[in-house]
């Protein structure tokens, strides 16, 4: 029987809730791209995610760079969990966790979590995150490897048309693992919203340090315009900054140049950018822009054998605003706190 004829046709496979103990657990392999991707485009129905497509799910199987494992039951897939390793950042997420609709309340989601943790095994200097876009999922992470909240994406992605917010939570990494150098305007205060819920929460034990001079960060773009790197997501019509290779010596200059670039994407629905949480005079023009704070991301870059913190910038305009899918005080005190934390970074601008 072809799989995903069965499963595009078949939405409710027969007794699959009482025949829970029938499922087989096993590692993917890439001849099951095709019938992953049937799994994503039953489960999510229109959306701008990237394993509806067999060829990104065969080439990240080739790459060794992702990891996956499979749910079966009559030799059919309906569940899978995935390890992607990011090797920009020297991170590890546990991502791509969906089961059919009709496996959904039976604890299987669970046991495909527990299987792709347990057989990972991280390097000293990785970090571990995932990204909930609800907060069951986020419950049931919390229940088998802790996870920090630690802000949202502002909502790129879609769904059926609709649009979502995505968090991003950190696993505690284990202490000692790597050094983690703070901004100084964290190391300075005392108290503050970073160091005593993100830091603390997460375990982390910064020190003061020199941060690097690159502005940006985030996985290599796949576009280039003037001294820019980005992604797009032509269906969701987002942008997201993550690189820049120009000449420009100072926070302003750079600035400048990115203003050019972000004037030509005027109609855009979506722009964000990873910054390093040091360059406060970037960070604060580019508020001046309409973008805002919307996650906080302690040890996120990696440079010379050491990780420093990163903020996400996000300006969207969107007609309606996105599904929070449980996570609507979450939401509420994300914004909050780095509204707050915007206008502390502003008052530093003014003074330096």
């Amino acid at each position: 029987m072809n799989t995903i004829s069965y499963l595009e046709k078949n939405p409710m496979p027969v007794d699959i809730q009482r025949r829970a103990d029938d499922f087989v657990l096993r590692s993917g392999k890439v001849e099951d791209a095709e019938d992953l991707a049937a799994l994503f485009r039953v489960s999510y129905g229109q959306t701008t995610h990237p394993c509806q497509s067999p060829p990104y799910i065969y080439n990240a199987i080739v790459s060794e760079l992702q990891e996956w494992f499979v749910l079966e039951i009559d030799s059919s897939i309906v569940g899978c969990s995935c390890i992607a390793r990011r090797t920009w950042n020297q991170s590890w997420e546990s991502c791509y966790g969906v089961v059919h609709p009709g496996a959904r309340r039976s604890g299987v989601i669970s046991s495909l979590i527990k299987l792709s943790l347990e057989g990972h095994d991280p390097e000293f200097m990785e970090l571990g995150f995932y990204v909930p876009r609800s907060h069951s999922i986020h419950a049931i992470m919390n229940q088998i490897r802790k996870g920090v909240l630690v802000g949202h994406d502002g909502g790129p992605n879609m769904v059926d048309g609709i649009r979502e917010y995505h968090f991003t939570a950190i696993h505690p990494p284990a202490a000692g693992e790597f050094t983690h150098i703070a901004p100084p305007y964290v190391t300075a205060s005392n108290p503050s919203f970073i160091k005593d819920h993100l830091y603390e929460s997460l375990g982390l034990q910064p020190v003061p340090g020199a941060y690097p001079s690159a502005c940006f960060t985030g996985p290599p773009g796949t576009e280039e315009h003037a001294s820019f790197l980005y992604s797009c997501d032509e269906m969701a019509n987002a942008f997201t900054l993550s690189g820049y290779t120009g000449a420009a010596i100072t926070e302003y200059e750079v600035f400048l140049e990115l203003k050019a670039l972000i004037a030509l994407w005027a109609e855009s629905a979506y722009i964000a950018a990873y910054i390093l949480s040091d360059k406060v005079e970037l960070i604060s023009q580019m508020v001046t822009l309409g973008f805002v704070i919307t996650s906080y991301l302690p040890a996120w870059h990696v440079h010379a054998g050491a990780r420093y913190d990163c903020v996400m910038l996000v300006r969207h305009n969107f007609l309606q605003s996105p599904q929070s899918h449980g996570f609507d005080s979450e939401i509420a005190f994300f914004d909050h706190a780095y509204s707050e934390l915007t206008k502390s970074l502003s008052l530093i601008a003014r003074t330096n």
